[in-house]
């Protein structure tokens, strides 16, 4: 394995010794910089491993460049130098170092640093890996695959933190039953394919419509859940004529051709239930309410929004 080591020294006698230590080692590929400016450059255009600099330089000195890596890129470990004695590697090490190493340089001792630093940096980007791939996992656990909101499962699991914070902190708790109206007649007309697109098109209208913290889920087949944290019945009613709205007005394309379809037009009956409300005593009675309500929405004709 192969690291990319940046050396950051003003003195061409240090980055000499550096170098000459260093270069012992096949698989270290040294890029040298002559002041903290000069190494943001260069840091800006590649990616390094470690990065060892001197305390004392001009332009932006070591303590600086320390204070710029440890804010814009964290992962690079940093080994300080410096022949001016502890108080520098003591700063150093506040600031963030990883190691401070003072001259003359013992050849021995300094590879043996370099290479526990080295050691760090690898084990630090398979930890990075394996938590980038563990939140993958995590998403693809609670994300409906073909709409990309939130699945039924995640649902359960999130409505019921969300009661049990409404009831506690006596803060108000919406959620709204969609359904797209005649979405059969989608399927038979133009096919599952364009169905499925009507279903994810309709699941990013919701998703760009409400707020970060409103949770929108596939409850199944055609039917969405939206819960709306900190929502009153007048808000809910807000939100939802606002779907309703612009479901009436969204632009439907051919899957196989990008063509506007411009006799499929696409509305949707909501039913609201809210928090508090004498008859919810959990959150189970919260969806039960909201299907009702959806229930009497489509009775009453549909593409119309009713509340328990």
């Amino acid at each position: 394995m192969s690291y990319s080591i940046l050396v950051v020294d003003d003195s061409w006698e240090s980055r000499e010794v550096i170098s000459s230590i260093l270069n012992t080692q096949e698989e270290y590929n040294l890029v040298m910089a002559e002041n903290g400016q000069d190494a943001m450059g260069k840091l800006n255009a590649q990616p390094f491993d470690l990065v060892i600099t001197d305390i004392s330089m001009p332009v932006m000195d070591g303590l600086e460049l320390l204070d710029h890596l440890i804010l814009e890129m964290p992962n690079i470990p940093v080994i300080t130098f410096t022949g001016f004695g502890d108080l520098f590697g003591v700063k150093a090490l506040e600031r963030g170092a990883e190691d401070c190493i003072f001259k003359p340089f013992d050849a021995r001792d300094f590879k043996l640093r370099i290479a526990k630093a080295l050691k760090y940096s690898r084990l630090k980007k398979y930890q990075d890996r394996l938590e980038l791939k563990n939140e993958e996992l995590r998403m693809l656990s609670v994300t409906d695959q073909l709409t990309q909101v939130y699945n039924r499962h995640f649902m359960h699991d999130a409505l019921k933190r969300e009661f049990a914070r409404a009831k506690r902190y006596c803060v108000n708790l919406s959620c709204l039953m969609i359904d797209i109206d005649h979405f059969k007649e989608v399927n038979d007309s133009y096919g599952h394919l364009q169905g499925d697109s009507v279903l994810r098109e309709f699941a990013a209208l919701i998703r760009n419509t409400c707020r970060e913290v409103d949770l929108c889920c596939r409850f199944g087949g055609e039917e969405f859940l939206v819960i709306l944290p900190e929502t009153d019945r007048s808000g809910a009613e807000c939100v939802s004529d606002r779907l309703r709205n612009l479901a009436e007005k969204m632009s439907v394309f051919r899957v196989d051709s990008a063509e506007l379809i411009k006799d499929l037009k696409i509305s949707i009956s909501i039913g609201i239930a809210y928090y508090p409300d004498p008859r919810i005593r959990t959150d189970h009675d919260l969806i039960a309410l909201a299907d009702q309500a959806l229930l009497m929405a489509k009775e009453h004709g549909r593409n119309c929004v009713m509340v328990a």
